[in-house]
C-alpha cells in the first residue's frame, strides 16, 4: 500500500466519523430535542403564553415542562415558596445549584413569606409571585463561562386539576448574548432539562408524601401574608 493510499484511507475514516456525528446531531436536533424541551406537555400547551413571558420578550432559549401531582395546591406551594433561600435548595442538581447541600426535605418555619424582589441563593431573585399560584425567579446579569451576559427566568405555575390534584408547570426562558450564544444554549438546554426534571420530581415526591400524611380531608393552612 502506498503512502497516498494510506492517507486516502485515513481521510475516508475521518469523513465517516464526521458524517456520523453530523447525523447524530441532526437526529438529536430534529427528533429528540423538541421532546426534551416540552416533557409532559401537549404541543399547543407548550406554546401558550404564561405569566412572566414579558420579562424576556424575545428569548433565544425556551423550555416548558410539567407534571401532575396527587396533592392539592396548598400542599405544593410551600415547597416552592421556600426554595433557593438560605441553602434550602432548588430541588434540582444540588451539587451545582446548592453547593452540594441537599435540598430541604422538610418545610422550614424560620423563613419569612417570599416577596417580589427578594434575593435568592446563586445570584437569583424573585421577580414575581402570586401565593399558591406562581413564582418566578431568575437573573438578568448572569455571566456565561466566557463572560458574555445571560438573562434567565424560571416560572413555577400551579393549576388545580381536581381538589386533590395539581399540575406544576416550569417554564425557563433565556437570552444569551455574544458570538457563542447558540453553542452555549445547546449545552444549557441539556443542563436545564436535567435540572428541571429533578425539580419537578423532587417537588412532586415531597408534596405527595405530605398530602398522604395529612389525609384526604385535611389541607395545609398557610396565610399568603
Amino acid at each position: 500500500m502506498s503512502f497516498d493510499e494510506g492517507e486516502a484511507g485515513l481521510a475516508r475514516r475521518w469523513f465517516a466519523r464526521i458524517g456520523l456525528l453530523a447525523g447524530l446531531g441532526t437526529l438529536y436536533y430534529v427528533a429528540l430535542r423538541p421532546k426534551l424541551l416540552t416533557v409532559g406537555m401537549e404541543p399547543a400547551e407548550a406554546q401558550r403564553s404564561l405569566p412572566g413571558d414579558d420579562l424576556i420578550v424575545t428569548p433565544n432559549f425556551q423550555a416548558t415542562r410539567a407534571i401532575n401531582m396527587a396533592a392539592p395546591g396548598d400542599v405544593v406551594w410551600p415547597w416552592i415558596a421556600q426554595m433557593g433561600r438560605d441553602r434550602t435548595g432548588f430541588y434540582g442538581m444540588d451539587g451545582i445549584s446548592n453547593h452540594g447541600v441537599p435540598s430541604a426535605a422538610y418545610l422550614r418555619q424560620d423563613l419569612e413569606a417570599p416577596q417580589s424582589g427578594m434575593d435568592l441563593d446563586g445570584g437569583c431573585k424573585i421577580m414575581a409571585l402570586e401565593p399558591f399560584k406562581l413564582l418566578i425567579y431568575g437573573s438578568f446579569d448572569r455571566p456565561t463561562p466566557w463572560g458574555d451576559p445571560m438573562e434567565i427566568t424560571k416560572l413555577f405555575w400551579l393549576e388545580s386539576l381536581t381538589p386533590n390534584t395539581t399540575r406544576l408547570t416550569i417554564r425557563t426562558r433565556g437570552y444569551t448574548y455574544g458570538a457563542l450564544s447558540v453553542l452555549f444554549n445547546q449545552f444549557y438546554e441539556i443542563y436545564d432539562y436535567v435540572e428541571t426534571m429533578q425539580q419537578l420530581e423532587n417537588i412532586r415526591q415531597r408534596a405527595e408524601t405530605m398530602a398522604q400524611l395529612r389525609g384526604p380531608e385535611m389541607r395545609l393552612e398557610i396565610s399568603p401574608n
